[in-house]
């Protein structure tokens, strides 16, 4: 009895080799460049969005092709990072001939961090604050438009202003006093025409 064995054809070797500092990218002819990305060397190129970039190599990673690119920051003695996919980047030049010195990274300032942090937290809650639950486009427009000028929030769908008025649905174009302070009702009428009047509604 005979036993038929099939083999699969062997496929070429082929031999790819990973460097810290180097990628094999294509240009727009498919033609492959290396360039090595020496950390302190100027680098230039243009982004797959068609804008252009240059600055400082600050680091590479060749397992995700990301490039870390630095430019002077406002501040003295402050850089800013960008961070770019040179995979999908063209015309990528980098001038080796001169190559900066890569300081230390400065220290963490934890107690900045954390109030940088506690910061954007309660910017974030304010404007999630602001977003009505289950209210009209009209009602959201007319709420964003009196925010800009009085402190306002939500009661169910009712815009509350200064804790003193009310503007009720669902044509949200009337003032309604439910506080104690003389003539917060007609301030915010007033505000509230300006405003609508600038929507075009």
């Amino acid at each position: 009895m005979e036993q038929c064995v099939r083999q699969r054809p062997r496929q070429a070797s082929v031999s790819r080799r990973r460097t810290h500092c180097s990628i094999v990218h294509p240009t727009s002819d498919l033609t492959r460049t290396m360039v090595d990305y020496n950390p302190g060397a100027s680098v230039t190129g243009t982004l797959a969005t068609g804008g252009k970039f240059q600055g400082e190599i600050f680091a590479y990673d060749a397992s995700t092709s990301m490039l870390a690119v630095r430019t002077p920051g406002e501040i003295s003695n402050s850089y800013d990072l960008k961070l770019i996919n040179v995979a999908d980047a063209k015309d990528v030049k980098v001038d080796t001939s001169k190559v900066n010195a890569i300081g230390k990274l400065p220290d963490i300032d934890d107690p900045r961090r954390e109030r940088r942090f506690a910061n954007a937290l309660k910017h974030a809650r304010v404007a999630a604050d602001n977003i009505g639950e289950n209210v009209s486009a009209l009602a959201q427009d007319v709420f964003d438009a009196l925010a800009r000028t009085l402190p306002c929030r939500w009661d169910a769908d009712v815009i509350v202003v200064m804790d003193e008025v009310k503007v009720s649905g669902p044509t949200y174009d009337a003032a309604k006093g439910c506080g104690s302070t003389p003539g917060a009702e007609e301030r915010v009428q007033k505000v509230l025409e300006h405003e609508r009047a600038k929507l075009g509604i």
